[in-house]
């Protein structure tokens, strides 16, 4: 016969978990402002058991049918506020910044070398240096001294699809490569598995997959788990730690390295890491400081602005394919406005489904009350249809009046709000926007035939993770015009023939 005292032991703590956790409800009730709404926490585990872990943000679109903008939920030990409205959003990420900058404090960040992603940073002088840095190199007034880079790698990117229309993906993820590493480290790309890109994609897909919120509350709540062994059955995450650490070392010194030496030889190299060290040694003391943070910095700059762009070009190409009257009226205005003799440049220049789905949580660092609901202090917090009616609709005339004219909406949503916002909006914008416009005047992307001739239908879907792109579709790219060769590309680029580089 077993025994039954263990059984009883269990029973009798769950039950009274389980009142501790009423009367707890209730205490707070009584005791000031409600909590907002959300699905009532099971003991222990929370809500977790409900939420989505590889995409978290279905559950939270889900609790908002139910709850409302403003949902609050446990997972695990974490309290967890969710925003489902870009009102909200703006009221406590602008409007009260100053409680709601900082982000949570996490002990896994560190074992998967992304405690020095700013993004991820607490609120406090190391974020404020790294922002400082971010913000001299990547502000508005700065970013025409980029264009000339950023149209030669999207005309690069015309070439390889003109030669390879099938390898569409690795030639937007090469104009990526492409523009960034010039920029940041002086340093032109030979390939697309050049080894600085290769360390960083190697990067990114394991935090990417490895980091999502249901991972990190978890390890975050059973700390142990970070201490097994990587040989230890069912470790993933302990394998993934080790190979994130390895690659995050890589993308942090070995660019930085180059340009360190380039300039002990070089005075006259300019970049990001070259100009930015030499502008800040001339006011700052603590060299070390300066050194760690250009170089963190460096290598985060590359790696937002390498997986957002990329993400979306890919975004744009099945939003094309599944599309094609939005498709063929923005060539028609293409045409209207830069004619067919030439491609488009930056003097032409006056979502459907974000790279970003959900927001990367921030953290109170004070308690608040927002429309009578009390937001605890340390608290962790993180589409829009009131704003955007049926956002998963692909419908670009939202954001035009009915002049034609564009509104003055920028979506923010995906650059995020306050102090947070993302500094490098700037020069992503402004590269989506001439490797879109460049790929339009000269390029359409349709469904793939079968062996019948037949359009292929396609099924959008997307990765998971922090970025989500989509998985790979079937698509047919075709030049717009009869006698599109590399000859005439040339022309219209005036940059000279680029052999298939992807």
């Amino acid at each position: 016969m077993f025994d039954d005292g263990p059984r009883l032991y269990l029973a009798t703590s769950a039950l009274a978990l389980t009142i501790f956790s009423c009367y707890r409800k209730y205490w707070d009730k009584q005791s000031g402002p409600p909590l907002p709404p959300g699905p009532i926490p099971l003991p222990i585990v929370g809500n977790v058991l409900s939420l989505d872990t590889t995409q978290p943000w279905l559950t939270f679109n889900a609790w908002k049918s139910i709850y409302g903008d403003i949902i609050y939920a446990r997972l695990l030990n974490k309290p967890v506020v969710v925003i489902n409205s870009e009102e909200v959003a703006k009221d406590l990420f602008e409007g009260r910044s100053t409680i709601y900058s900082d982000r949570p404090q996490s002990i896994v960040y560190p074992h998967f070398a992304s405690d020095f992603n700013p993004v991820l940073m607490p609120y406090g002088d190391r974020w404020r240096l790294h922002r400082r840095i971010f913000h001299q190199a990547f502000r508005q007034v700065e970013i025409p001294t980029y264009h000339t880079v950023q149209l030669r790698s999207a005309h690069k990117m015309l070439f390889s699809v003109l030669q390879d229309p099938s390898g569409y993906s690795g030639h937007l993820e090469m104009f990526s490569i492409s523009f960034m590493l010039p920029m940041i480290y002086d340093y032109e790309p030979k390939a697309k598995d050049d080894p600085i890109a290769r360390n960083m994609k190697r990067y990114l897909n394991r935090t990417n997959t490895a980091l999502t919120p249901g991972v990190t509350v978890i390890l975050e709540t059973f700390p142990f788990l970070l201490k097994l062994p990587s040989w230890f059955p069912g470790a993933t995450f302990k394998r993934a730690s080790l190979e994130c650490l390895e690659a995050g070392h890589d993308i942090k010194e070995i660019p930085f390295q180059m340009v360190e030496e380039r300039m002990s030889t070089d005075i006259t190299v300019s970049c990001f890491v070259a100009d930015t060290l030499s502008r800040m040694k001339l006011f700052e003391e603590d060299d070390a400081v300066i050194t760690t943070a250009v170089k963190e910095a460096a290598c985060m700059a590359f790696a937002a602005a390498f997986e957002t762009t990329t993400s979306t070009l890919l975004m744009f190409i099945l939003a094309m394919v599944l599309n094609p009257e939005v498709q063929a009226k923005a060539q028609a205005e293409i045409d209207r406005i830069v004619g067919k003799d030439r491609l488009p440049n930056f003097n032409d220049r006056p979502s459907w489904h974000p790279v970003v789905p959900f927001g990367v949580p921030r953290t109170t660092t004070t308690s608040d009350i927002y429309k009578g609901y009390f937001i605890p202090k340390g608290l962790a917090m993180t589409h829009d249809e009131k704003k955007y009616p049926s956002p998963d609709e692909f419908k670009p005339e939202r954001f035009l009046h009915e002049d034609g004219s564009l509104t003055s909406d920028t979506m923010p949503l995906g650059f995020g709000w306050g102090r947070r916002s993302c500094v490098g909006r700037y020069v992503v914008d402004t590269s989506l926007w001439i490797a879109i416009a460049s790929f339009l005047a000269m390029f359409s992307a349709h469904k793939a035939f079968d062996e019948h001739g037949m359009d292929i239908p396609v099924i959008p879907k997307f990765s998971t993770g922090l970025i989500v792109h989509p998985e790979k579709f079937p698509c047919r790219i075709v030049p717009r015009f009869p006698d599109a060769s590399v000859k005439t590309l040339t022309h219209l680029t005036g940059l000279g023939p680029y052999v298939n580089i992807a």
